[in-house]
């Protein structure tokens, strides 16, 4: 028989059913589904959603996945058209190109007023080179910045000595001949290293990029032409395997991971890397770390990226979509975004003209001078051209061949005929 406690634990069970299916179908015609990768910024939107269903009444779902596979299950979204997801979180940088060029999607601004269009800067990591139209909402940018001891750099006694050996005053590089210079200078083994290449194929493309485009050169033309073999191009990449001498032994085994811990222990004066550490030096070590724009013969060699939204032309809820992908590029969440995670720039100009977030953000006048030089690589076939390239790099420092031997045949021999853009 049923006790009085039994009975009551079946009612208290089939309203708790009754309720998560009723949620249920409620959530399936009122849902926004979207796909971001494992890291601080997915969870940073998970935090926040909540407002946004508040202020809405629209359910959030956000499927967080690891960085391993993120970018075939976006491309089943945006080429294949598979219709799971509603917003795509895509990354930006190398791989902008190849969402927006062979990608299917629908345009942010066909939703935005001019005014709204006019907040949103470092244009090229978003906008469709063939439309010209903001074609992605970004989370924020993300950007590499030269990071060095500013209390060596600073120290007299190291200015008289760099200027006794080298016949100028010890400055932050702002070119290739004074990178090599100071790194030479501060490079003391074993306590300190001068300058940290990472060595590790993903981490070594971006300190390639960096070269790359501080020559003024890209992988690919404006037009979708192969630019591989430019006399930009061989310098940049020769520049490159000759500063690797400056790293510690195993270098070719390292990332910019690796390049954050060595700061922190003090074995190394300089690296680039993307603004994320800067958080961290900030907090950790104030009076010993500085920041400025990468260096560059033509121009500073920034490398543009960050998380952008995009919505595949085949969403399931293509106009829920469009008001979260809003409500994430909008003035609250963009400034909580930047104000929580430091390094992450807000995409918004009236953000960071906010009195708060200038006043929190220490070296925010040297970023947006790097920003202003933003590339993105132009490629769509991305990963196949950058482990080519690396390896004449490897083969090219083993004495195999010359760098411009090695990319002229890249250019001429393997890749003949094929266009940056494909």
């Amino acid at each position: 028989m049923f006790t009085g406690k039994k009975i009551m634990f079946c009612m208290i069970l089939t309203m708790v059913v009754a309720t998560i299916f009723c949620g249920v179908a409620f959530s399936a015609e009122n849902i926004v589904r979207v796909l971001h990768v494992a890291g601080p910024e997915a969870d940073h939107l998970v935090e926040y959603t909540g407002e946004f269903e508040k202020e809405t009444g629209i359910k959030v779902s956000i499927d967080i996945t690891p960085r391993a596979v993120i970018t075939e299950r976006i491309m089943r979204e945006l080429i294949e058209q598979q219709g799971i997801y509603d917003v795509v979180m895509g990354m930006g940088g190398s791989l902008y190109t190849t969402y927006v060029n062979k990608g299917e999607y629908i345009p942010i601004e066909d939703y935005l007023s001019q005014e709204e269009v006019d907040q949103f800067y470092g244009r090229k990591v978003f906008t469709d080179p063939r439309s010209g139209k903001m074609a992605t909402m970004p989370q924020y940018h993300n950007f590499e910045m030269m990071f060095y001891r500013k209390d060596l750099l600073n120290d007299p006694k190291e200015q008289a000595s760099f200027r006794e050996k080298y016949g100028r005053e010890l400055t932050v590089p702002r070119t290739f001949q004074e990178l090599y210079e100071v790194a030479e200078f501060f490079t003391r083994p074993p306590d300190m290293y001068g300058y940290l290449v990472g060595g590790i194929d993903w981490s070594w493309t971006c300190d390639w990029l960096y070269f790359l485009f501080g020559q003024g050169e890209n992988v690919g033309d404006e037009d979708g032409n192969l630019t591989l073999n430019t006399p930009g191009a061989i310098k940049a990449t020769e520049d490159l395997a000759k500063i690797v001498k400056f790293g510690p032994p195993g270098w070719e085994a390292m990332t910019f991971f690796d390049g954050d811990e060595l700061m922190k222990e003090g074995k190394l004066f300089m690296y680039q890397n993307w603004t994320y550490i800067w958080k961290t030096f900030c907090e950790e070590m104030p009076d010993k770390v500085g920041i400025a724009p990468p260096i560059g013969d033509v121009e500073p060699g920034v490398y543009l990226s960050g998380w952008l939204a995009l919505i595949p032309k085949k969403a399931p809820n293509p106009d829920l979509a469009v008001k979260f992908v809003k409500w994430m590029g909008g003035y609250d969440y963009q400034k909580n975004h930047t104000m929580d995670l430091m390094g992450n720039l807000s995409s918004r100009s009236d953000v960071m003209k906010d009195p708060e977030v200038r006043a929190a953000y220490i070296g925010i006048g040297e970023l947006e001078k790097a920003l202003a030089y933003a590339h993105v690589p132009r490629c769509t076939w991305w990963d196949e051209l950058t482990a080519s390239v690396y390896g004449v790099f490897f083969e090219a420092l083993k004495g195999e061949m010359t760098v411009a031997e090695g990319l002229n045949w890249l250019q001429n021999e393997k890749f003949a005929g094929r266009r940056a853009i494909e």
